[in-house]
């Protein structure tokens, strides 16, 4: 493999210039790779929806959600499979493998659903399929508000909504607090009777003159016309005389007995924002989208767009994610710059300029081999990236500091430049390949880390590995190149001036004292064996807990809002403003946007809106965002039978709550109350549990028109019929649909009786017309109150609710769910009934196992490649030592700042400890042996100490560069250089601070005990055989 650097410096003018085409095509993928704020994570889910006007949740459950698992279950990949069956519709929620082929299930759920269409009511609508991803949810909010009426905010919205998703960037812009429109006919109920009329005429007369009849054309032989045949509604007027019945005395049009106009269905959902009635755009991206770039051609439409609105109305933006994208991206560009900075300066004042400048050219080139490697593998850049290159950065000059530092020694012994770093490339090729290669190998298994997290998470390994590969091209291949036209013709770094004479009196320091410890190997592991097992202990004790991801200052909050009872839409807008109102009062909140009602496909669970708070920015409040969630969620609870769930958005994966407990039965019945001994005990006897809640839908009342069957035939009446009487006096009954000129969408015709009679009182006063003349409907049914269910859940087969609660302290989630868990094993439950842990909670236990997984994964295949570099296990477990000082490391750190063991962040710290702290003992111990090799008469500790001398500068500068570069976010300190700015506490301190503390921790306090340690261990051997001999003689 030498050879490789022989072959580069026979073409140097074609390696740099292959060098030079890298620069610039990565610059070109620097500009044209997407920019998204997190990750975008394709979700391994899938719903089925299907809607039923009127029908129950019972019904919907057994007549819909049934046939529909019964068939998906048996989808291949499925893991698990859930239904929520509510008035008027049915929603399958299929949950599949992490990083199973998503199409492919596409595919096969839309057979699945095809062969069971007939199995399902005629009446019901076609089912909707949904696949769900980071895109599928909305990235800003465009509300109009003002005080002009509904119709002219919605006109505009539309109107709004056309220029928008004609970007290529937008998937969707979705509105929210715009009814449908209607086509509505008031039908006067005593003309109806009056004339006799049905439903059924009404039904068929309209279908009858709303068709498509093609007259064809006529060939004459003098010309070809065209035949035409109107039939088709377009406007209300041809509503208007439509005939309906036909007498000898005349025929009576539609119009005879209807007022008609076009209006709004009755509201079902209402949109405020900051205080006023709003119609909301609410916009997804496409996957491949550039965020920055989306925001900005919104932002020009919108400047265009807000010329043609009239005074009284105006546009506000909410929920903008694409401004922390810009920003996050900004500030994080500021602190790879920073860091650069920080780098370069230690270089530079340790190797001179003319090193450090073929050491800095490193930077540049493996990061634009980066953004054209992730470019190519059509990825985009977000955080993750952003902290792979930053934590890449102090490990990627590793290797150009070993081969100049050699060179350089070289030189100084009287070699020319080019003989020298071609010397120091062969000489070093081994070592460098083995240390950047077990780094490597330390974030092998963390790419393909499985689940939700490391879909999430991967981005942040595969840039590393990427930035890793990248720098090993650059020290072997080209800084050989580099260094024979523009290194140094003297030695730079063995000159006799102030920067040399501290390292050697440094090198001669650290030589007197690594002298005592080579001499004496038992005393000084014994020695930090113990500094070792002291810290351990003192983390078991003092220790701060641990949390699955970063601890974020959150910048908004979701909001669900619940409350029980039969409330109205207008009922359930009061509920809103109510706490909006209170939401505006609350301090360091920014805007408020919240929905009225829910969509039919997110509906149950006593969900009545819900929405978001954005937290206002740091300059215009005084408290943190932790502090603003903790008075939003203190704002509304004295509100009587309303509970407000303020879920903060932190960032990183989402659960829906920390703690999730799935309970599962054979009955209904047994599960609720089960649901009901667990919900009672977390709030009477478990302290510090927020936000507990339970999917279980507490029992509403509903008025069940019960009709006797006999009667009615015996009346020529049948079921049907007083259905759709009963339609009359709800949401109106369907007689068709149409497409006016005016709209983009069909506009429903429904016939329906004016607001005074429509009251359940009302049923009771309606006459039926049959062949036998009127029949008052009072004379066959019944009008009784009932309790109704308002959600059936069930999953995999069984019926199923959920249990939900928060901590105060995320730290405390593992406590609690063991406490939790403790208590449910010898609780009664009910016979049948089982449960388990969700979310956030099996989601850690899933992470912890992969972390230790991993670490034993990466130590393996780097013991693999110790072994072949070596041919020792010795030595190779010596080097492997450094793993167990690094975590030992990571835990002093996280003692000291007192921050808690993050699951997620501090594994991953470890894990990369692994591959990076293994390189100081690789170049110590590869000195050791090639000094050994050139003069084996010499006594082996005379070896280490040489060794341990010539190598203390490279190892001191490798590790210093790493810690530098992550120094400022492990003081909690963000520094951008590009504005300017010194962030304390910003929202990239918070997600990375962890990372970088132990990190930092890790690798300084391994480099130490290191630098002692294994000169130790390495003289352990020849001491404990010299001691043996002296054992053996004095016992002869």
């Amino acid at each position: 493999m030498i050879k490789i650097v022989d072959f580069a410096l026979s073409k140097a003018k074609t390696t740099m210039m292959i060098a030079l085409m890298v620069v610039i095509a990565g610059s070109y993928a620097r500009q044209e790779i997407p920019i998204a704020a997190s990750p975008n994570v394709q979700l391994p889910f899938i719903s089925v929806s299907v809607f039923l006007d009127g029908a129950s949740p019972g019904d919907t459950s057994r007549l819909i959600a049934r046939p529909l698992e019964n068939r998906l279950k048996t989808i291949t990949g499925v893991k698990n499979i859930r239904s929520t069956s509510s008035l008027s519709f049915a929603r399958i929620f299929l949950e599949f493998e992490v990083g199973f082929d998503m199409d492919q299930a596409l595919v096969d759920i839309k057979q699945g659903v095809e062969e069971t269409k007939y199995e399902l009511p005629r009446e019901a609508e076609d089912p909707q399929i949904a696949e769900y991803s980071e895109a599928s949810f909305p990235v800003m909010n465009i509300s109009i508000v003002g005080s002009s009426s509904i119709r002219q905010k919605v006109f505009y919205a539309k109107e709004l909504k056309d220029k928008v998703e004609a970007r290529e960037e937008i998937l969707q812009a979705r509105l929210s607090g715009a009814p449908e429109e209607v086509l509505e006919g008031v039908i006067n109920k005593s003309k109806m009777e009056s004339y006799e009329v049905t439903l059924s005429d009404i039904y068929y007369s309209v279908s009858n003159n709303n068709l498509i009849i093609p007259g064809g054309t006529q060939d004459t032989g003098k010309g070809s016309f065209n035949i035409e045949v109107p039939s088709i509604i377009e406007t209300a007027q041809d509503v208007y005389s439509i005939p309906i019945k036909v007498t000898k005395d005349a025929i009576v049009t539609l119009g005879d007995i209807t007022d008609v106009k076009r209006t709004f269905k009755d509201f079902t959902s209402y949109a405020r924002v900051n205080g006023e009635d709003a119609v909301t755009l609410e916009l997804s991206l496409r996957e491949s989208a550039n965020a920055i770039n989306a925001s900005n051609a919104i932002r020009d439409i919108l400047k265009d767009f807000k010329k043609t609105l009239p005074e009284n109305l105006r546009i506000v933006i909410t929920d903008d994610d694409t401004i922390y994208a810009n920003l996050m991206v900004k500030e994080l560009n500021g602190n790879i710059i920073a860091a650069v900075v920080l780098i370069m300066v230690l270089i530079i004042a340790s190797m001179g300029i003319r090193v450090s400048m073929l050491v800095g050219l490193s930077i540049p080139f493996c990061f634009l081999l980066t953004y054209l490697s992730l470019y190519m593998l059509g990825f985009e850049v977000n955080f993750l990236v952003m902290m792979g290159l930053l934590l890449g950065m102090g490990m990627l000059i590793d290797g150009a500091i070993v081969i100049t530092e050699y060179a350089d020694k070289k030189i100084a012994e009287g070699l020319s430049r080019s003989e020298g770093y071609k010397l120091a490339s062969k000489r070093m090729f081994y070592p460098i390949l083995a240390s950047t290669g077990t780094t490597m190998a330390a974030f092998i298994p963390v790419i393909f880390w499985p689940g939700f997290t490391g879909q999430f998470m991967r981005y942040l390994p595969i840039t590393v590995f990427i930035v890793l590969l990248a720098s090993l091209l650059y020290s072997l291949i080209m800084i050989p190149v580099l260094g024979t036209y523009l290194g140094q013709r003297e030695s730079a770094l063995n000159k006799n001036d102030e920067r040399e004479s501290i390292f050697k009196k440094l090198t001669e320091l650290y030589g007197r004292r690594i002298e005592k410890f080579v001499k004496n190997p038992v005393e000084t592991c014994v020695g930090v064996i113990s500094i070792l097992f002291i810290i351990v202990m003192s983390y078991s004790y003092f220790g701060k807990g641990t949390v699955y991801f970063a601890l974020v200052d959150p910048v908004k909050a979701n909001i669900t809002i619940k409350a029980r009872g039969n409330y109205s839409a207008l009922e359930t807008k009061e509920i809103i403003v109510q706490i909006e109102e209170r939401f505006l009062n609350t301090e360091g909140v920014g805007s408020v946007y919240l929905r009225a009602g829910t969509e039919w496909w997110n509906a149950g669970a006593d969900k009545v809106g819900g929405g978001f708070v954005e937290v206002a920015p740091p300059t215009e409040r005084s408290i943190t965002g932790l502090e603003v969630m903790s008075l939003l969620k203190s704002s509304t609870n004295d509100l009587p039978g309303i509970f407000v769930e303020v879920a903060p958005d932190l960032g990183g994966p989402s659960f829906d709550n920390p703690i999730e407990l799935s309970i599962y039965g054979n009955t209904e019945k047994d599960v609720n109350k089960a649901v009901d001994i667990v919900e009672k005990y977390m709030r009477k006897d478990m302290k510090g549990l927020i936000n507990i809640f339970s999917s279980k839908s507490y029992p509403s009342v509903e008025w069940s028109v019960e009709v006797d069957k006999q009667k009615a035939a015996q009346l020529g009446v049948n079921v049907g019929d007083v259905g759709a009487l009963v339609q009359m006096l709800t949401n109106g009954f369907k007689v068709g649909e149409y497409r006016p000129d005016d709209a983009k969408d069909e506009v429903e015709i429904r016939a329906r009786f004016p607001q005074s009679d429509r009251t359940i009182t009302g049923i009771r006063n309606l006459n039926v017309t049959t062949t036998k003349g009127l029949v008052p409907v009072s004379s066959f049914i019944k009008v009784v109150p009932k309790e109704n269910r308002q959600t059936v859940n069930r999953k995999n087969g069984k019926f199923f609710q959920e249990v939900g609660a928060g901590t105060l302290d995320e730290s405390e989630v593992s406590n609690k769910v063991a406490e939790l868990d403790n208590w449910l094993k010898n609780a009664n439950l009910g016979q049948g009934v089982t449960y388990e842990f969700s979310g956030m909670a099996e989601e850690t236990e899933d992470v912890n196992k992969f972390m230790i997984s991993a670490g034993i994964t990466a130590v393996f295949i780097m013991l693999l490649m110790l072994l072949t570099q070596f041919n020792s296990f010795y030595q190779s477990f010596i080097i492997l030592s450094s793993v167990t000082i690094s975590f030992v490391g990571v835990l002093l750190g996280l003692l000291i700042t007192g921050m808690p063991f993050s699951t997620t962040m501090t594994g991953l710290s470890i894990v990369t400890l692994a591959g990076i702290v293994v390189n100081n003992n690789i170049v110590l111990i590869d000195t050791f042996n090639k000094l050994k090799e050139e003069a084996p008469h010499l006594e082996k500790s005379i070896h280490i100490i040489n060794a341990c001398k010539q190598r203390l500068r490279p190892i001191l500068l490798t590790s210093l560069t790493t810690i530098f570069g992550l120094m400022p976010l492990a003081m909690g300190i963000s520094l951008d250089i590009i504005s300017r700015d010194i962030l304390f506490g910003s929202r990239i301190v918070d997600w990375w601070s962890n990372l970088a503390v132990s990190i930092v921790f890790g690798l300084g306090f391994s480099t130490f005990i290191t630098l002692i340690l294994t000169p130790a261990v390495l003289a352990l051997p020849y001491a404990l055989r010299n001691d043996f001999k002296k054992i053996f003689k004095i016992t002869n």
